[in-house]
């Protein structure tokens, strides 16, 4: 008999299904592939997705961790990003009051389906599912399709993920939009939530029923009771958890179609790992909440009056209180129930439209401009960081680079929090070196084909972009930091364009040979700005033969490398790449 037990604060935990598989829960005769690190999944066949009722849309797959992710890509390519998160127990069939109104008004329109939900390869092991993972997932998805300037729309777990991701990358979002959503920030060792362990199928669980009693104060006993429900019973179906909880009628057809992705048990492990995953939710949404409260971008609650939880007046309150963004926005209240797209999804569409056109998209500033793929504008002055995780053997060794760009501006109290030697022992690397906080100077960059992975170091999530060559010579005296002054060489497919009339810094080596200064370091000088580097070569401690030089430029300046790009550092580290 399975026993319920916390898994707040606990790291590494994860769902185990106990070895035994009752009578009640028939053997499934499904092909069960594996991903190249050993994942094991199931792929719903197409045949399941034929026909279903208001929803004609063509099938789309981006590739993370090896797992097909599936969405739904409506309306014009060149219109504004909607993006539209589902939750638990759903897939995007959810959004399909939505989408047709949403891509007619002129917006590119994304549905995802989470991994383990809808069309998305489904990973057969409940432990798969965790809070972590699919923030992750998310991540990487919008890595992906190179999704920026993105009008997020999220709902029940679709919130909890989208605003965690929001608050971590709030340069991705040009809005957010919430409908009977929350991001829960739990104090350590206070999570009341449990779970079974191992996890064992109750055969006397029969059909899902809607709870009597859903009222604000009873809550915390329901969820507990829907976690419970959900890991264990036989017959768990998404159609019977939607139509309890929705209030407009719903046909059997519509009703079969959120059944689709589950032919059977085996489909099943993220629907019912979700609700679990609340348990392992403490205080790690903490900066994400804290930057949610300084995002000043157009922010709007919706909520439904018969969802007493996320949808309540006090949750919308606790969100459009703390997000700047919020104020002085028309936040609704609407007759329906949890599920606010399937009792009132028309009426959503037209509020997001409403919404969306009386609040053009604010420009980036430079710190908000770092998306990477195609070329992009406004980066002079944008802030980042790099983690360089060394591997490899002699002669030489190789530096792993992983950035920011793109995903933060490498806040100072996340930067300041990462610890090299952590790092090291969790990558096995010979050794990690923090190169930041940094500000480039170009006016426009492209990096292509950036890494997909997403890397977490410490609180900070980073993209792999370059390799860095590290020559034997430069571990004299233990040390893994570039020698000023000392060229080294870096493998990247990057353009950077300075335009006509910006004034740059070049340095010159005895031989002739100039390179151009790309970024600005605040590693040896942290009160270093840009207005103090047309004077900087009088602090510079330049090698016999060397000059530093000023230049306003005539005309536009482009730096492209396809392969291996020369670099030095001065002695305060900024970094300068050579001009061939």
């Amino acid at each position: 008999m399975s026993e319920l037990v916390s898994a707040a604060g606990v790291d590494g935990w994860r769902l185990v299904d106990a070895p035994n598989r009752p009578s009640c829960v028939p053997d499934d005769a499904v092909a069960v592939l594996t991903t190249d690190a050993g994942v094991p999944f199931v792929r719903t066949p197409d045949e399941r997705f034929a026909d279903l009722p208001g929803y004609p849309f063509a099938p789309r797959y981006a590739v993370v961790e090896d797992l097909r992710m599936h969405y739904v890509d409506e309306g014009p390519a060149d219109g504004e990003t909607v993006l539209l998160l589902h939750g638990q127990p759903t897939w995007s069939y959810l959004y399909r009051k939505m989408i047709p109104p949403l891509a007619a008004a002129g917006y590119r329109v994304v549905a995802v389906d989470h991994v383990g939900m809808g069309r998305s390869d489904k990973p057969v092991d409940i432990g798969f599912h965790t809070f972590e993972g699919h923030v992750r997932r998310l991540k990487a998805f919008i890595a992906a399709l190179d999704l920026h300037d993105v009008s997020l729309f999220s709902q029940d777990w679709g919130s909890l993920i989208g605003l965690r991701v929001a608050g971590d990358q709030p340069e991705t979002f040009a809005r957010i939009v919430v409908a009977n959503g929350t991001l829960p920030v739990i104090p350590t060792g206070l999570n009341p939530f449990r779970v079974p362990s191992p996890v064992e199928i109750d055969c006397a669980l029969g059909d899902f029923a809607r709870p009597d009693d859903l009222a604000a104060e009873t809550w915390q006993g329901y969820f507990q009771r829907w976690i419970v429900y959900a890991l264990t019973a036989p017959d768990f179906r998404p159609s019977q958890v939607v139509a309890a909880l929705a209030t407009a009628p719903i046909s059997p057809t519509e009703l079969a179609a959120y059944d689709a992705p589950f032919p059977s048990f085996v489909y099943k492990a993220a629907p019912r790992a979700f609700p679990s995953m609340l348990a392992a939710i403490e205080e790690q949404n903490a900066p994400a909440w804290r930057a949610l409260g300084a995002f000043n971008r157009p922010f709007l609650f919706i909520g439904g009056d018969r969802d007493h939880n996320m949808g309540s007046l006090a949750n919308q309150r606790r969100l459009t209180e703390h997000v700047p963004g919020a104020a002085g926005q028309p936040h609704a209240r609407v007759d329906a129930g949890h599920f606010i797209q399937e009792d009132a999804g028309s009426l959503l569409a037209e509020k997001v439209i409403a919404f969306m056109r009386a609040e053009p998209p604010v420009p980036a500033g430079p710190a908000l401009a770092t998306t990477v793929g195609a070329m992009r504008d406004r980066m002079h002055g944008a802030r980042y960081g790099e983690v360089l995780v060394v591997s490899g053997h002699l002669p030489h060794l190789e530096a792993s680079v992983y950035s920011t760009i793109g995903l933060s501006d490498c806040p100072e109290d996340r930067w300041r929090a990462l610890d090299p030697a952590a790092i090291k022992r969790e990558h096995g690397a010979r050794a990690v070196v923090l190169n930041g906080p940094r500000y480039f100077l170009m006016d426009r960059v492209s990096i292509a084909n950036p890494g997909r992975e997403i890397v977490r170091f410490g609180t900070l999530d980073m993209r792999r972009l370059a390799s860095v060559r590290i020559p034997l010579r430069r571990l004299v005296g233990g040390s893994m930091r570039q020698q000023p002054y000392s060229e080294v060489e870096v493998v990247r497919d990057t353009t950077y364009v300075y335009d006509a009339g910006r004034e740059i810094y070049r340095l010159v080596d005895p031989r002739g040979r100039a390179y151009v200064m790309q970024t600005y370091s605040l590693m040896v000088d942290s009160s270093l700005t840009a207005s103090a580097l047309p004077a900087l070569g009088a602090r510079l401690r330049l090698p016999a033969g060397w000059r530093y030089e000023v230049e306003i430029l005539a005309r536009e300046l482009v730096l492209t490398v396809h392969g291996t790009a020369y670099l030095v550092q001065d002695d305060l580290t900024n970094s300068y790449q050579r001009v061939d």
